[in-house]
């Protein structure tokens, strides 16, 4: 997975109205995507909401990215990161979480609609 591609299929959801949500169909943002930018290891959306009021979410870099017509998933889960190596997977499952963040071990799916 290389950063020009996920950048290249952000630009394709630019200036569409989207929707944020993880596995459980959790729903996470809603707006109109207006820009995109890298702020260290995060992805920050800024998202035009329904009064037309922008408002910035941030993503963390995905472990893994597919892309379709209308969505993109950004995939947090411990076996992508793990990459395969059961000691790494084992030893960040058992990690002691005082708070998680609502994106662990998920699949974050930004969407087109209409």
């Amino acid at each position: 997975m290389k950063f020009e591609n996920i950048e290249k299929d952000l630009q394709n959801l630019l200036l569409r109205n989207i929707i944020i949500f993880n596995n459980p169909k959790k729903l996470l943002k809603k707006g109109k995507l207006k820009l995109f930018k890298v702020k260290e290891f995060y992805y920050v959306l800024t998202l035009e909401n329904e009064k037309g009021d922008l408002k910035e979410y941030e993503l963390p870099f995905p472990f893994k990215s597919e892309f379709d017509k209308d969505h993109i998933k950004f995939d947090y889960n411990l076996e992508n990161f793990s990459k395969q190596n059961s000691y790494v997977y084992y030893k960040s499952k058992v990690l002691n979480f005082s708070k998680k963040s609502k994106l662990y071990n998920t699949v974050v799916v930004l969407s087109s609609y209409v």
